[in-house]
């Protein structure tokens, strides 16, 4: 049993099945169709483009790993007719991996590409991608439209955009119904505020519940599933995403805490022990294991395709102490494309007018980083998989503040060196305070350049 969590890890996972929990929503599943003659052109030299009319149409090729996407290709051509948009069937690996080895290369990029919050970092730290403040493009006079975290984490340091805010992932508690009710407890979300400590909790607060909750189930009912994801993962993102600032590292700083709640959880009792994103966790969720979680809007499209018998059943509040976000991704146009101004076209259109944005939303739940989209009536709605709580607009509170930090390209690398040491605290009860430091002294001797 693995009690390291990685969101990253469980895309591809889910891509490479083609489903896995909730492709669409959970950004995913494959998706895509190839352009004609099933490779991928994207900045390569381009046949003769078709005619239509009297008007020469420019083909783009967009590689991103969600067939849901396809919802935006009818609309965006009827708004654009001399711009044909074509999906590329882009697994989520893929989808980072072979840009960088087009960038090597110097050919075979596509003229849009998709990138997880997880891996901006690689991108931004290195050249390949345009500039979205520099001609032709006009990002710029889109900043104060967008989350202002998503801004930072698609720039360079030296202040370049080269990823467009695409979509985030505000997160909260989420909590069942059904399983509070057969406890007899409430079930409306300001009263289960009140019950985890009011408008000013804390995680002990948050804990001294969790206890009285797997009293009341006899001890056969978790709050929530692992201590993992569900506590480190929100601790951590409360001080906003990433261990290091440039070449500090910032393990120490970032990981003590979150480390010392999750162990406390795990010795406690008050989680399942229950793994995320396997078999296990779904067997967890049919049983009642746990009656919540700690975790991201996004997470609505998976529990509405592999447990559908649970919408309406599900609500949700903030999480204690601060706001976080869990996910997201950026667009971005590498310098290859020879159709940028058409590429942009489509980027723009899709990450920054709410039409394009809300198509995508209605379709799959992925959530908008522009926050103009948010005007929508539709945010102000009952929402029948929380059954009937208007949880659009709490997302839309939370996603609005948010802390960041820049991204950098050793993410990944730092990310599994904690997650190691996570593991250890979690499974084998080692000190979290030394977990930290060990983490962080690994870090500087693996990662070069590295410093406390």
């Amino acid at each position: 049993m693995t009690t390291k969590l990685s969101r990253r890890r469980f895309l591809k996972v889910a891509a490479a099945g083609a489903g896995g929990i909730g492709a669409a929503a959970l950004l995913a599943a494959c998706g895509g169709a190839a352009p004609q003659g099933g490779q991928p052109t994207g900045g390569q030299a381009q046949p003769a483009a078709p005619v239509q009319g009297d008007a020469v149409v420019t083909e783009i090729t967009f590689w991103w790993w969600d067939q849901v996407g396809e919802v935006w290709k009818e609309p965006f051509e009827k708004a654009h007719p001399n711009i044909k948009l074509n999906f590329v069937n882009t697994p989520f690996a893929d989808a980072h991996d072979k840009l960088l080895t087009s960038f090597a290369a110097g050919s075979g990029a596509p003229d849009v590409a998709s990138i997880e919050i997880g891996r901006v970092g690689n991108f931004t730290a290195k050249g390949g991608l345009a500039d979205l403040l520099a001609p032709p493009f006009d990002a710029g006079s889109l900043k104060n439209d967008m989350v202002a975290y998503k801004w930072t984490q698609g720039s360079t340091a030296d202040g370049r955009l080269v990823c467009m805010p695409w979509d985030i992932g505000p997160a909260g508690v989420w909590y069942r119904t059904d399983i509070f009710e057969a406890l007899g407890l409430p079930t409306d979300p300001e009263a289960v505020e009140e019950l985890i400590g009011g408008p000013n909790r804390t995680w002990d607060d948050f804990f001294a519940f969790a206890r009285q909750l797997k009293e009341k189930s006899g001890g056969k009912t978790s709050l929530f599933a692992d201590a993992g994801t569900d506590i480190y993962g929100a601790v951590y993102r409360q001080q906003g995403e990433g261990y290091a600032d440039g070449n500090k590292v910032l393990i120490e700083e970032k990981a003590t805490r979150p480390f010392q709640l999750a162990a406390r959880a795990r010795k406690d009792g008050i989680d399942a022990n229950i793994p995320w994103w396997g078999a296990e966790w779904q067997t967890g969720l049919k049983d009642n294991a746990f009656a919540g979680m700690v975790i991201a809007c996004w997470m609505q499209g998976g529990l509405t395709r592999e447990q559908p018998d649970l919408v309406g059943k599900w609500r949700v509040v903030r999480a204690p102490e601060a706001n976080y976000n869990w996910g997201g991704s950026f667009m971005a146009i590498p310098e290859q494309s020879k159709n940028k101004e058409a590429a942009w076209t489509f980027v723009k259109w899709a990450c920054a007018t709410a039409e394009g944005q809300n198509i995508l939303f209605k379709a799959s739940g992925v959530f908008p980083a522009y926050k103009p989209a948010w005007q929508d009536p539709l945010y102000d709605e009952p929402v029948p998989f929380f059954g009937g709580q208007r949880a659009y607009r709490l997302w839309t509170e939370i996603g609005d503040n948010i802390k960041a930090i820049f991204r950098t390209p050793n993410d990944l690398q730092l990310d599994d060196i904690v997650g190691a040491e996570l593991t250890r605290v979690l499974q084998e009860g080692k000190d979290p305070v030394q977990a930290a430091k060990d983490a962080e002294a690994e870090a500087i001797r693996r990662i070069p350049d590295m410093q406390a």
